[in-house]
């Protein structure tokens, strides 16, 4: 095979010391930044996981939620409300951006009376012969990316809480 021919550049070649310096760092610690970034992934820090799990309950834990902080859009996800209420009617309102940011694919246990109105969703359940809490499983898939903010009442009691949806 024959050798190619040499080839003549008289155009100097502009080196930019800023760029060298990037790739220099780059090529020193571009490593260690992608393992943590997979790492914080792995934790749930952009979706679902143990950084993103979180739970808020009114100062009488007598009203909580346990949702995902962050989450991304389009992917299923869970909203767990309980009431520490045991023999009594319930009635569970949840307003804010739910009904315009979400579409609920889930409820369980189904509510007896279920009502919209004004962007509120208003759940009615009868008292449970079984004592202990109502637990309630809202499984939800988030239609709009941004901050979310969403508020829970059941009878005097109010709970705000966030969620950030990433796209």
């Amino acid at each position: 095979m024959p050798k190619p021919a040499p080839v003549q550049n008289n155009i100097p070649v502009r080196e930019s010391s800023k760029w060298l310096a990037f790739e220099y760092i780059m090529q020193k610690y571009g490593g260690v930044a992608l393992v943590i970034i997979v790492c914080l992934g792995l934790l749930g820090l952009f979706s679902d996981g143990v950084l993103s799990s979180k739970r808020v309950s009114d100062p009488s834990h007598a009203l909580s939620v346990e949702y995902e902080k962050v989450g991304r859009i389009d992917s299923d996800m869970n909203i767990k409300i309980e009431t520490a209420a045991t023999g009594e009617n319930v009635t569970l309102v949840l307003s804010g951006d739910l009904m315009e940011a979400n579409e609920i694919k889930s409820l369980y246990p189904a509510a007896e009376r279920m009502t919209s109105h004004n962007g509120e969703l208003v759940l009615h359940y009868r008292a449970s012969a079984t004592p202990g809490p109502l637990a309630v499983w809202l499984g939800v898939t988030p239609r709009q990316v941004g901050d979310h903010q969403y508020t829970l009442r059941s009878g005097d009691k109010t709970l705000t809480f966030s969620q950030f949806i990433l796209p």
